[in-house]
């Protein structure tokens, strides 16, 4: 037996291990970024969606010169609300500006968020293709009707008819798109619609440092099929067979919905009245060099089941659209599965709970810092009947602590002594070394679902606590909170009993809140502050468990004054209840040999 049977550091330190775990995967593999503002359109021109499999008839191209041309004459239409202004295009009907409205939600120059992050026609957001019907690459809509709450557009051209119709939905960030199709002509025809999104990113504010928050800008393509959620980043959609590089990836039939969404922010096109045939979503560099390219351009594309239309019929596609913060009750409200476009990671059951709390707290005090504080005092009250154990296999483990370090020095050279020792050690006073082990392990899914929660939640976003801290989302401006967090660290480092030699126990001391101070340095501030407060909370715990077990070894170790008379009359009772033993006999004497 040997001293690698005692409890593993690692073991030991689960929750920073695990916190490095998280900051590994989400900061080595996706591309991060360090701004939050939009970026502008895409830098070089590509082809559409369309050329790279679609079964939608394409326009013919036009040149720069035209496209700019149209780009100058374009006339914007505004639909507005208490939740954004929307603004589109007569070149093709598509969305060419959404503005999403609230303090909350203004960038660092004082301007509204803008959702749409290009500006070439043919890439803007919700922008219709059809098969069947060929729409001249240089047509134009005419308005048939525009107000503060519904616009329409006609085309007529290739023997059909075409009516789209934008409105207003009650519940905020929603709108309604209406496309319908009039046969013209004097044969049926199978008419089918695909809608077509786009958002570019720039390669440069996609880099960053290893440490640090989920970028804003970190972008997903995401397809709701059923009961699956397909949630693909950049690196996942750009084509890695290169005799087919510009092949999205498709899913379906019933496909619920199809999304280009941020961290915070996302846009949402959903069938009404039943699902789409399929979904295609695809990345693409752009600019630069094939190494180093500028950008990377997402698309996606709801693609509808062709319609058979006889002659003077019409048929109508309808389109569910969200664009705005990823808020889940009015995620909720827009129906469709489309809340799951929020990512709570791999324990969202849990996450969920979380998230559903702090929204509750919030809505009795009215600050999310506050609310953070309390939410972590409720989980580390219903976290108690698992962390007791923890605690008292600890305090156990510091008063053995003398013996432990007799141990160490006595068989510094002879780990299989030491181990046996040890082991002989915990068996005797009924400890059990790897008592705290379960508790923490049972705690992680706990602590996986808060940091998702904290660091992706809307409702932080931009949210005051107090002081200096004004953006809960984003790290701390003076590094006050890690600086605590190392410190409380530190602390805990302090209480915890070790049973590794001098020089690992000091490794583990200093190195350990350091660590988690430069972790923590370019998180969210309110991940930070849930973070000092369980460790604050923590640390009471484990000074009122040492206290306590204290006092109950000092109560066992000393006998009250007043109960010596108890205990002779004990000892008394116990001597006469002991078996009397006999007396030894004696020989009697003869009168043998006597005269």
């Amino acid at each position: 037996m040997d001293d690698r049977k005692q409890p593993p550091v690692a073991l030991m330190m689960l929750p920073l291990l695990a916190l490095g775990a998280i900051l590994a995967v989400q900061y080595f593999a996706p591309p991060r970024a360090q701004t939050e503002e939009p970026v502008g359109q895409a830098p070089v021109q590509a082809p559409e969606l369309g050329e790279r499999g679609s079964d939608e008839a394409l326009p013919t191209q036009i040149s720069p010169a035209d496209a700019k041309s149209r780009a100058d004459s374009q006339k914007l239409y505004q639909l507005e609300n208490d939740g954004f202004v929307a603004s589109f295009t007569d070149l093709n009907t598509a969305m060419v500006s959404l503005q999403v409205k609230g303090d909350r939600y203004l960038n660092e120059e004082g301007d509204p968020f803008e959702l749409v992050t290009t500006d070439k026609e043919q890439y803007l957001p919700l922008t219709p293709s059809f098969s069947g019907v060929t729409i001249p690459a240089d047509a134009r809509w005419r308005l048939r009707e525009s107000s503060t709450e519904k616009l329409s557009f006609e085309w007529a051209g290739d023997g059909v008819s075409v009516i789209r119709t934008w409105e207003l939905a009650e519940p905020p960030y929603q709108l309604r798109s209406s496309f319908e199709v009039r046969n013209d002509d004097s044969r049926s025809r199978s008419v089918g619609l695909g809608i077509t999104s786009a958002h570019y990113v720039r390669r440069t504010d996609e880099k960053g440092g290893m440490i640090g928050r989920p970028s804003p800008a970190l972008s997903h393509g995401i397809c709701g099929q059923g009961e699956e959620t397909f949630r693909e980043d950049r690196e996942e959609l750009l084509s890695e067979d290169e005799t087919r590089p510009m092949q999205p990836h498709s899913h379906g039939p019933g496909v619920e919905y199809v999304a280009l969404s941020s961290v915070y922010f996302a846009i949402i096109a959903a069938p009404e009245g039943g699902t789409a045939e399929r979904c295609d979503m695809l990345s693409t560099d752009r600019g630069g060099t094939k190494d180093e390219p500028d950008g990377s351009l997402f698309e996606t594309k709801l693609v509808y089941a062709p319609q058979e239309i006889g002659p003077g019929e019409s048929a109508t596609f309808r389109t569910a659209v969200y664009a705005g913060p990823k808020d889940y009750d009015a995620l909720q409200e827009f129906g469709h599965s489309a809340s799951n476009v929020i990512d709570l990671g791999w324990f969202s059951f849990i996450a969920r709970g979380m998230s559903w709390l702090l929204r509750t707290i919030y809505s009795f005090i009215g600050n999310w810092g506050v609310a953070i504080i309390l939410l972590t005092l409720l989980v580390r009250v219903l976290l108690l009947p698992f962390v007791i154990p923890q605690f008292r296999n600890m305090a156990k483990q510091r008063a053995l602590k003398p013996e432990i370090d007799k141990i160490n020095e006595l068989y510094k050279d002879d780990r299989e002594k030491k181990g046996a020792a040890m082991m002989e050690l915990w068996r005797k006073h009924k400890v059990n070394p790897l008592g705290g082990c379960l508790p923490v392990l049972l705690q992680m899914p706990i602590f996986f679902a808060l940091y998702q929660t904290l660091s992706t939640s809307i409702e932080l976003y931009h949210a005051p606590f107090v002081l200096w801290w004004t953006d809960l989302s984003s790290p701390d401006p003076f590094y006050v909170l890690p600086i605590i967090l190392g410190a409380l660290m530190f602390i805990q480092q302090k209480l915890t009993p070790v049973q590794m030699d001098a020089t690992q126990a000091k490794v583990m001391l200093y190195a350990m809140p350091l660590m988690m101070t430069f972790f923590m340095l370019l998180l969210p501030t309110g991940l930070c502050l849930y973070m000092v407060t369980s460790s604050a909370i923590g640390i009471t715990q484990q000074r009122y468990m040492y206290w306590k077990m204290d006092q109950e070894t000092s109560a066992l170790a000393t006998s009250p004054d007043d109960s010596d008379d108890d205990n002779d009359q004990a000892a008394e009772e116990t001597k006469a209840a002991a078996p009397k033993q006999a007396k030894p006999r004696r020989k009697k004497r003869t009168r043998r040999g006597r005269a």
